[in-house]
């Protein structure tokens, strides 16, 4: 079972390393570590263990898990936190304003006798010191206890220092009374101040980083429309279960993942593909959770809830890529658990040298010292990668690309060819009729046996049929002829739709040799109708290209990247597609386990990255160095790929590519950052040139640049593709404002979803081969509008 537990108190890496540790030795659980997100993703055998045994482990060492039955807990826990600071603070000031007492440039503020007196100031920073930075003593326990030093560590020992060296001030002083004494309290209590104070900027600032999941969350419905004996009932959609019934009106968002039982309807959507048009739906085809039913009510049978649903998918993908460490993280990673160590050598040595080498002041040597203590920072390095992945996955989430593992950043910028499928990916995978010979008896036996198959052929033939009115007749013993066709029984004939291939291996004669013969040279692929052995007529298809397809190529040459084509399809048709493509390398007739030879064969030279949508293709998109798999394709297609593209755009390539690049520099400036910082800061300490006070401050706030700048990540521009309007027709009676409003109604009803009006030319321009001229010329002129087309 996988479960994603919130969990609170966590800073840097050290903290995923405690709890990582934690679980090294069992056997029966495996957690992954979002310290950006504040979530463990734990894989335990529910046999064995349990969430809640999962649960214990974490608050051992020192975290607050917070499962579903205790999120009051959560922000009882938030409020003391803040109440904590906010006490803290008050504490220090008087401490702070005792400073002043010390320093010549203010001598001329008064400091109250009291806030001088050294008990006085041991009893506030004791409240301080061990009531209110007691989380970072309780965390530097665990760290030790699990062999991890963090930056509780260095917060202690610079605090204690403070506080246990004032002590000793103290004590001396009782034995030998100072004319005035000057104590480190404040120093203690203002570290402890500074450094919560920068986790509760960081925090906020975290919670930034994982606004494109909470946006995500935001879609889920909250109740759903139950079917009952009793007719309907609104519920909560926790209490719904696979196999129910829920209705959904019109205009109301579809609560539940399921197919349909009942009516017809558009949905929208949108919100999980990005694409702009309606969808249609009618019985038994499937709905998603989160989407838009726009035009009529639906019955809708319940498949999946709760974890299983689509936009649950969604959501765990990106946390899960979030949890993924790079290459580049783990070497930080490693360079961090050294880190305290070093930064502990190094303020020890520079005290000795400093004292007892230079002879500088006991007191001199010793801040300086602490001041390395407090302000090393390994959190910043902790930090640098997995913020700036889950604000681009996020970002990515948002444009409808869901990556599946962090490696993808770093690899997808030296990607040098990209290999495509055709079908369904270059083309748009919805075959349309483009010509059709034979008598009306064979287009209404070829549809009447098309409508029991749910192959994109049969969809076509279908569409042909119906837009001609064709009356269907009953079928029986339908049955699929693998590799081959169709077949049923047809008003006690035998029909059989089935490709040239077929008649070829039959030797049928063909009374239709001539025309077969002309649209193969077209590149069209062939169905012939059969009835009783008999070739009655035969369908031209064609698979249109996807608007963005020429575009992307295009793009992809500029950028120096090989575009390549790997199909299964015949000679003709690969070498068609790929010259209307813009692709100069292709390979047809490929079967698919020689698509994934291919993309070895390529891998030789180059990074590989292969765009695919069926099950024929999973080897290939498993054996790239990058699979991309578009949103609509098969489960085992999406399951083998490293990205998922959501829409059937072929521009998300170009945008996940972006995106990786994006996140990837975010990544390395994160570094440049956090490595800067401990080199410049640390030397600075040493020698003076910052105070235990700044030294508190800076660390404080370091690793909340890191956090600012991933979420840059949230405003990065991905390339946007302008596909050309290849078509345009004029009308020469449109002459006003009405006019354009009529035309463009019935150039929306047709279906048509790229257009641009011109009333000043009277021109339209648009894109798109369905419907055809004549459809549309017919339909203004229903309205009263003459289009003549623009050669």
């Amino acid at each position: 079972m996988k479960k994603i537990i919130k969990v609170e108190g966590m800073t840097c890496a050290m903290c995923a390393k405690t709890i990582e540790n934690s679980f090294k030795d069992n056997p029966y659980t495996t957690v992954k570590v979002n310290v950006s997100a504040g979530k463990v993703i734990t894989e335990f055998d529910e046999t064995k263990t349990s969430l809640n045994a999962i649960a214990d482990t974490i608050k051992s060492v020192g975290y607050h898990p917070v499962l579903e039955e205790n999120l009051k807990e959560s922000a009882k826990r938030a409020k003391q936190l803040k109440i904590e600071l906010w006490i803290s603070a008050l504490l220090s000031a008087p401490l702070l304003y005792a400073m002043f007492g010390h320093l010549a440039w203010f001598s001329f503020v008064p400091v109250p006798a009291l806030l001088m007196n050294g008990y006085f100031q041991l009893a506030i920073a004791t409240i301080v010191q061990f009531g209110i930075g007691r989380h970072f003593f309780i965390a530097a326990y665990h760290g030790l206890k699990k062999k991890v030093l963090g930056m509780d560590i260095l917060v202690v020992l610079g605090t204690s220092s403070a506080y246990f060296y004032s002590i000793y001030l103290l004590a001396s002083d009782a034995v030998n009374p100072r004319m005035h004494p000057e104590y480190f309290f404040e120093i203690s209590a203002l570290i402890v101040t500074m450094v919560l104070l920068g986790n509760f900027f960081e925090d906020k600032a975290k919670e930034k980083t994982t606004d494109a999941l909470v946006g995500l969350l935001k879609l889920e419905a909250k109740e759903a429309r139950k079917i009952t004996d009793d007719g309907f009932e609104m519920v909560p959609l926790e209490s719904i279960e696979v196999g129910d019934l829920v209705h959904v009106k019109a205009t109301e968002k579809i609560p539940v993942d399921g197919f349909i039982t009942e009516g017809n309807s558009s949905v929208d959507e949108s919100m999980l593909t990005g694409e702009s048009m309606p969808v249609d739906k009618k019985t038994g085809m499937p709905v998603i959770g989160a989407t838009i039913n726009q035009s009529a009510p639906l019955t809708i049978k319940v498949t999946r809830i709760g974890k299983d649903t689509m936009l649950s998918g969604i959501i765990a993908s990106v946390e899960e890529a979030s949890a993924e460490k790079l290459p580049i993280q783990r070497l930080a990673d490693q360079i961090s658990g050294y880190f305290v160590p070093i930064v502990m050598a190094i303020a020890v040595l520079n005290f000795f040298v400093q004292w007892a080498g230079l002879g500088l002041d006991f007191q001199v040597a010793f801040t300086r010292s602490v001041a390395i203590l407090v302000i090393s920072c390994p959190c910043a390095l902790g930090l640098a990668t997995p913020t700036s992945i889950l604000v681009g996955n996020g970002k990515a989430a948002e444009n409808h690309i869901l990556y599946k593992g962090g490696d993808f950043f770093e690899i997808a910028p030296h990607i040098s060819v990209v290999a495509f499928d055709k079908t369904g990916t270059l083309t748009q995978g919805k075959p349309v009729v483009k010509q059709f010979e034979g008598s009306e008896e064979a287009l209404r036996l070829a549809a009447s046996v098309e409508e029991a198959s749910t192959h994109p052929l049969a969809q076509a033939v279908l569409d042909y049929a119906n837009a001609r009115n064709v009356l269907l007749d009953p079928v029986k013993d339908f049955a699929i002829l693998p590799g081959q066709g169709v077949q049923a029984t047809v008003q006690n004939a035998r029909v059989i739709l089935s490709s040239m291939a077929y008649v070829l291996r039959q030797n049928l004669a063909n009374p239709f040799a001539k025309v077969s013969e002309a649209w193969m040279a077209n590149a069209y692929t062939l169905n012939f109708v059969i009835k009783n052995d008999e070739i009655i007529g035969v369908f031209a298809f064609e698979d249109p290209l996807k608007e963005t397809t020429p575009a992307v190529i295009a793009e992809m040459k500029k950028r120096g990247i090989t575009p390549v084509m790997i199909t299964g399809d015949h000679e003709k048709v690969a070498e068609k597609v790929a010259h209307d493509s813009g692709i100069d390398v292709f390979h047809a007739s490929v079967l698919p386990q020689e698509k994934a030879s291919w993309v070895k064969q390529y891998q030789a030279d180059a990074v590989v990255g292969f765009v695919g949508d069926g099950m024929n293709d999973a080897p290939a998109l498993k054996t790239a160095d990058i699979g991309f798999a578009m949103g609509y394709g098969t489960d085992v297609a999406i399951d083998s790929s490293d990205v998922t593209l959501m829409s059937h755009d072929l521009n998300k390539v170009l945008q996940a590519m972006d995106m990786s690049k994006a996140t990837l520099r975010n990544i390395k400036q994160n570094f440049l950052w956090a490595f800067s910082y401990n080199i410049v800061a640390i030397p600075l300490a040493a020698l003076g040139g910052l105070s235990m006070v700044v030294a508190a401050i800076a660390m404080g706030f370091s690793s909340i640049m890191v956090v600012l700048n991933a979420l840059r990540l949230r405003f990065v521009k991905l390339s946007e593709i302008e596909v050309p309007l290849t078509h345009a027709f004029r009308v020469s009676n449109m002459t006003c404002e009405h006019c354009v409003k009529t035309i463009k109604t019935v150039l929306n009803d047709l279906g048509l979803t790229r257009f641009e009006i011109e009333l000043k030319d009277k021109e339209v321009h648009y894109e798109g081969d369905t419907p055809d001229f004549k459809s549309i010329q017919n339909s203004l002129k229903n309205n009263g509008y003459d289009a003549e087309p623009i050669l």
